[in-house]
C-alpha cells in the first residue's frame, strides 16, 4: 500500500520539532534569562497572539458557571504547571525533561479511571507500570551524586509533578471541548494562566539582569510563544480533527525523542546506563498504550488530551 505524505504530516513532523527543540531552547535562554520572566514574557505574547487568531470564540460566550471551572483549570495549567515546568527545566538536563513530561499520558490515563472519565483496561494499566518504572530510573539513574546529582533530580521531580498538573488540566477539559470547542478551551484557560502568571512574576523583573541578555534570547522568546505554544497547540487540534487522536497521538509520542535528539546534539547531555534503560521502558509503555485498542468512551477522551510545549 502506498503511504502518502500530505500537508497534515508536514504540520505534524514541524510540531515534534518545536515541542522538542522547545526544551533546548528554553535551557539555553535560561542562562541569561530568570525563569519566571522568560516564562512571562512568551506567554503574554502567546495569549495576545492566541486572541488575535481565535477572537472569533467570544462570539458563542461561555456559560457563567463554566468559566469559574476554566479560571481553575487555567490556573492550574498554565500557572502552576508552568512554574514547575520551567523551574525543571532551569534545574535539570534537556534528555530528563524531555523524556519525563512524555509520561503525562500515564497520569492522564489513572485519573480518568479513578474520576469514571474512562474505561482503563488491564493491559494500559500494566503499561503504566511499566512506564513508572521508566520514570524511576530517569529521575535517580544519575551515577555520579558528586556532580550536582540532587539539583537534577529536583528538576526531574518538578517536571514530573509538572506532567501531573498537566494531566489534571487535560482531563477536565473533556466536557468543555465537547460542548463549545477546543479554540474556547485554550484560549480561555491561556488568558488566565497569563492573568495569574504575570502578577506573580514582577518580582522578578526587579531581579533580572536586562544588560545580559543577547539577540538570541529574545529569539528564544518569540520561538517558544509562537513556535512550540500557538503553532503547537494549533497544528495539534488541526490534525486531531482532520484525522483523528490516535493518528496525531502517534506522532505526539516522538517529542520525546525529538527532544533527546536536540539536547544530546547541541547541549552535550548524556545519560547514564540506568537512564538508557528507563528511556526505553518509558517509550516502550508509552508505546503500547497507543497500540491497545480504546473502548468507545477512550476515543472521546482522547480528542482532549495534549501532550505539554
Amino acid at each position: 500500500m502506498k503511504i502518502k505524505f500530505t500537508l497534515i504530516d508536514l504540520l505534524l513532523l514541524l510540531m515534534v520539532f518545536f515541542w522538542g527543540a522547545n526544551i533546548s531552547v528554553i535551557k539555553v535562554a535560561l542562562r541569561h534569562f530568570h525563569p519566571a520572566v522568560f516564562n512571562c514574557l512568551r506567554f503574554i505574547l502567546a495569549s495576545g497572539t492566541m486572541l488575535i487568531l481565535y477572537r472569533k470564540v467570544f462570539r458563542d460566550p461561555v456559560d457563567k458557571k463554566e468559566l469559574g471551572k476554566l479560571l481553575i483549570l487555567g490556573i492550574l495549567g498554565n500557572t502552576v504547571y508552568q512554574f514547575l515546568f520551567i523551574g525543571g527545566v532551569s534545574l535539570t538536563y534537556v534528555s530528563h525533561a524531555s523524556i519525563l513530561l512524555g509520561t503525562s499520558p500515564i497520569f492522564t490515563a489513572g485519573l480518568s479511571s479513578m474520576l469514571g472519565h474512562e474505561k482503563v483496561t488491564r493491559k494500559i494499566w500494566y503499561c503504566i507500570f511499566l512506564s513508572f518504572s521508566g520514570v524511576i530510573l530517569i529521575v535517580f539513574g544519575a551515577g555520579d551524586i558528586q556532580a550536582g546529582t540532587f539539583r537534577s533530580t529536583l528538576g526531574d521531580l518538578c517536571v514530573v509533578l509538572a506532567s501531573l498538573i498537566w494531566s489534571i488540566y487535560t482531563t477536565f477539559s473533556k466536557k468543555i471541548v465537547n460542548e463549545y470547542s477546543w479554540q474556547h478551551y485554550i484560549l480561555y484557560t491561556l488568558i488566565f494562566g497569563t492573568i495569574f502568571l504575570v502578577p506573580a512574576s514582577i518580582p522578578s523583573f526587579f531581579k533580572q539582569d536586562w544588560s545580559t541578555l543577547r539577540y538570541y534570547d529574545w529569539a528564544a522568546v518569540l520561538y517558544s510563544s509562537l513556535l512550540a505554544l500557538v503553532f503547537g497547540y494549533s497544528a495539534w487540534y488541526y490534525s486531531v480533527r482532520r484525522i483523528g487522536s490516535t493518528r496525531t497521538s502517534v506522532y505526539a509520542n516522538l517529542t520525546p525523542v525529538a527532544g533527546l535528539a536536540v539536547g544530546m546534539t547541541f547541549l552535550g547531555d548524556r545519560l547514564s546506563l540506568l537512564q538508557w534503560i528507563g528511556t526505553a521502558v518509558i517509550l516502550s509503555g508509552l508505546v503500547l498504550i497507543r497500540m491497545t485498542k480504546p473502548a468507545p468512551s477512550e476515543r472521546d477522551a482522547q480528542l482532549t488530551e495534549v501532550p505539554e510545549p
